[in-house]
């Protein structure tokens, strides 16, 4: 992945968006890893944060912005969800502000179209700042509770499409 790939992903994914509601078109989850893995943000691949327990991640790592309730289970059965859902401030300052938002994805049962949205949006708002090579930049504003949602939100949406 390189500085236009978050961006080209999330232009994918909204041009993809009824096949993969359809399922025809399956959620490229090594893609949003690949994603997060290139915004150096997490102390450690993306991949090994589904089965890390919600537990260890909300001591050694998390920002407290997700709701973590089950510290022996994974952090893949996380039912909260951090949107990212603005960016403001100045990139060539090196000054960036993230806004999130509470998605509630499980209110009545689980609702994939919610996933999708959030791994969509967060992407197209944090892949309009990364196409900017200030990536530390990107990553000092981040919220690591935003990273791991874009990661479970992806592979649960996944699992859904596979659960025929």
């Amino acid at each position: 992945m390189d500085q236009f790939g978050i961006s080209e992903l999330a232009d994918w994914l909204e041009a993809h968006n009824d096949q993969l509601l359809d399922k025809a078109e399956m959620m490229p989850t090594d893609k949003v890893l690949a994603g997060v893995d290139y915004l150096k943000l997490l102390a450690q691949p993306a991949a090994a944060y589904l089965v890390m327990k919600q537990g260890t991640y909300d001591r050694e790592e998390s920002d407290h912005k997700l709701n973590l309730m089950a510290d022996d289970q994974a952090l893949a059965q996380v039912e909260d969800r951090i949107m990212v859902n603005h960016v403001d401030g100045s990139i060539t300052k090196d000054e960036l502000n993230f806004t999130y938002n509470h998605e509630p994805v499980f209110e009545d049962g689980y609702e994939a179209k919610k996933d999708l949205n959030i791994v969509k949006f967060g992407l197209e708002v944090i892949g309009a700042v990364a196409t900017s090579g200030h990536l530390a930049t990107v990553t000092a504003a981040l919220s690591k509770d935003a990273a791991v949602t874009l990661i479970v939100a992806s592979a649960r949406f996944r699992q859904w499409q596979e659960a025929k």
